[in-house]
This record gives structure tokens, sequence and C-alpha cells, in this order.
């Protein structure tokens, strides 16, 4: 019989919690807000950006959705259309 041990590790980590403050917010509501929607052109980005912009559309009825999809996955060449174009920005990251 071998009495060499063997040590078994978990990989998982400690798992810690903190609590932090949102950043400040520019904008008190998204009422006739113009809120660019980013795909990023992996696969379901669009379906979930139209997902989000569905319940943006519900909530806010007036908010104009300016949707762009990166034809590449390093530089999005829309970007600074984005930003002076748009309030708010959302950037989806999907698979």
């Amino acid at each position: 019989m071998n009495d060499e041990m063997i040590e078994i590790l978990n990989p998982t980590g400690v798992r810690a919690t903190k609590q932090i403050r949102l950043a400040v917010r520019k904008h008190k509501s998204l009422n006739d807000a113009r809120i660019g929607l980013l795909d990023n052109n992996k696969p379901n980005a669009d379906k979930f950006l139209d997902h989000v912009g569905a319940l943006l559309k519900k909530r806010y009825d007036s908010v104009e959705l300016v949707v762009k999809r990166k034809m590449t996955r390093i530089e999005a060449d829309c970007l600074t259309e984005l930003a002076e174009r748009c309030d708010v920005v959302v950037n989806a990251f999907a698979d």
C-alpha cells in the first residue's frame, strides 16, 4: 500500500461582496432621450439589443433608439457618432 497523500484544491476561491454607490446619473429620466444600442457583432447581441430596445420603448414611449452594429470586433467607427448623437449608449456583449 502506498502512503502518499494527494492534496485537493478548490479553485473557486472565497466569495466576497462589497457595497458601492452607483455612478451619478446625468439624466433624471430617459423620457425624450436618444439611446444608442451598439451591437458588438457577436452572435445574439442583436437579439439582446432588440429586447432591450423593446423594453425601453415600452417604458419610455418618447425615447429615440439609434441602433448601430460594429462591423469589426476590434474597433467601432461609429463611436464618435453615438457619443455626439446620443444621451445614453447600451453596448451589448453576447455570445
